[in-house]
């Protein structure tokens, strides 16, 4: 008795492990496939931000599955500072209409991070 005992629940313990495995794309509780399984993504094109202040350009990118990177007019990274509103984008790269499967794009800003911190404190 015993044995059957120890076989069922060795059956049983193997029958559970083996349900736990599936190769289903891994899923958000939305049924949206979560950033892992969309890290291989299907070429799209860039919308065209150009003219919209980054606040507007950051919602139409994030909309169409892309991440703004923001750098100036001199193409150094902004690090300070909070544009959100206050600064139009200048370009993109990729150029917008572009069809690309990377997931970031570079917005350019009108501004230099200087310019925008000397309106900052202008304005204060």
């Amino acid at each position: 008795m015993k044995k059957f005992i120890q076989l069922s629940a060795a059956v049983v313990l193997v029958a559970a492990l083996a349900s736990c495995g599936t190769a289903a794309p891994a899923t958000t509780s939305g049924g949206s496939p979560s950033a892992s399984a969309t890290a291989a993504q299907a070429e799209r094109a860039v919308p065209d931000v150009t003219g919209m202040t980054y606040k507007e350009a950051y919602e139409a990118l994030v909309k169409d599955d892309f991440f703004a990177q923001v750098v100036d007019e001199t193409g150094a990274t902004w690090t300070t500072g909070n544009p959100w509103d206050d600064v139009k984008v200048a370009s993109t790269d990729p150029q917008a209409g572009t069809m690309t499967d990377v997931s970031h794009v570079k917005v350019t800003l009108q501004l230099t991070q200087a310019e925008y911190g000397s309106q900052t404190k202008a304005a204060k």
